[in-house]
């Protein structure tokens, strides 16, 4: 799915600084809401009728871009172990044989 009008030409849209900025924050914010950093990109540049690898370098140079740390990250996923057993638990509690959940 390509912006070009035609083989060959690029269409180049500019941006000032104050709208960049705006995308930025838009960006943050929807992020903030609990969009994923993909979609509130998509969204922006939809928007602004840019590339979203563009609003991507924008948010990532700012360098206000949000990041989990390793510790975050094993949090979650310790979280999410606890939750797949208190599950199978409560499968188990009910006689309900459950197909297809994984035992990562």
């Amino acid at each position: 799915m390509s912006r070009r009008p035609r083989r060959g030409s690029r269409r180049y849209t500019v941006v000032d600084d104050v709208t960049r900025e705006a995308a930025i924050e838009a960006v943050l914010g929807r992020m903030q809401a609990g969009d994923s950093f993909t979609a509130a990109t998509r969204a922006a540049a939809a928007q602004l009728d840019v590339a979203e690898t563009t609003v991507r370098g924008w948010v990532t140079r700012s360098g206000r871009r949000p990041r989990r740390t390793a510790r975050d990250v094993a949090a979650l996923e310790a979280e999410l172990a606890l939750a797949r057993e208190l599950n199978r638990a409560l499968a188990r509690g009910h006689g309900v044989v459950v197909e297809g959940l994984s035992l990562r």
